[in-house]
């Protein structure tokens, strides 16, 4: 049976009982609640070494990362880890999605073919560019974002986490790169998950804290020439892999 892990803040009552009158409705997988990391509690401090480097991270991207980004990361980190310990694929879920009618069934082909795909989006938050890699199923060919939910296997966690070892991103956004830990960016299309709009987004909480820093004339540049090489680096892996 499937394991699938929601992450969830301890204080978040409403969110998880809304999660669990959904996977009620949901057989042969096996749902665990994840207490998400805090960056203010000390479950974060075996994290605090990924995060060192602020200034590295406003070349890259103009700004520090926010408290609850530096969260979130850890918290997907910390399952990347459990899903190597268990050693088989599992499903991880952020605490403010919808499972959509054909989830299960979906999960659920996906399982019994067996179908080697080592990591796949149950949604994508902004859909780009695309191709099809089979029915259902496509490679984003530019960043499409978000965390909500995502089918994880071994191999992929070990390729994330090799190089995560300096956070210098949001972890959606390091995921999209596919040209730097080797993991192609997969999504399902049509979705088997949707936000639940009506909770609000930590994407909106962050934000607001990044509306509070400023960015310096040094960092505006560093972060445009650090766009162009990526984009240098994305069609090299491109043209070498696809």
């Amino acid at each position: 049976m499937l394991d699938a892990f929601i992450i969830n803040l301890h204080s978040a009552n409403e969110r998880k009982k809304l999660m669990e009158e959904q996977i009620n409705h949901i057989k042969n997988i096996s749902f665990h609640f994840f207490d998400a990391i805090d960056y203010h509690k000390s479950n974060f401090d075996k994290y605090k070494k990924h995060y060192q480097y602020d200034f590295l991270t406003k070349l890259y991207r103009g700004k520090v990362l926010t408290d609850g980004e530096k969260a979130c990361f850890a918290s997907h980190y910390a399952l990347w880890e459990k899903c190597i310990a268990l050693d088989k694929p599992i499903l991880i879920l952020e605490d403010d999605v919808i499972f959509l009618e054909h989830f299960q069934e979906e999960i659920e082909i996906l399982e019994q073919k067996n179908i080697q795909f080592k990591f796949i989006r149950l949604m994508a938050l902004f859909e780009k560019k695309k191709e099809k890699v089979q029915n259902g199923i496509y490679r984003a060919l530019e960043g499409v974002c978000g965390t909500q939910g995502y089918y994880l296997t071994p191999d992929a966690a070990k390729c994330f986490i090799q190089k995560a070892k300096i956070w210098f991103c949001p972890v959606d956004n390091f995921i999209d790169k596919y040209y730097l830990h080797g993991i192609s960016n997969l999504f399902f299309d049509p979705p088997l998950i949707q936000e639940n709009s009506a909770l609000a987004s930590c994407i909106d909480e962050r934000r607001g804290e990044r509306t509070k820093q400023k960015t310096f004339l040094l960092f505006k540049i560093s972060k445009e020439l650090c766009t162009f090489i990526e984009i240098c680096l994305r069609r090299i892996y491109d043209y070498k892999n696809y």
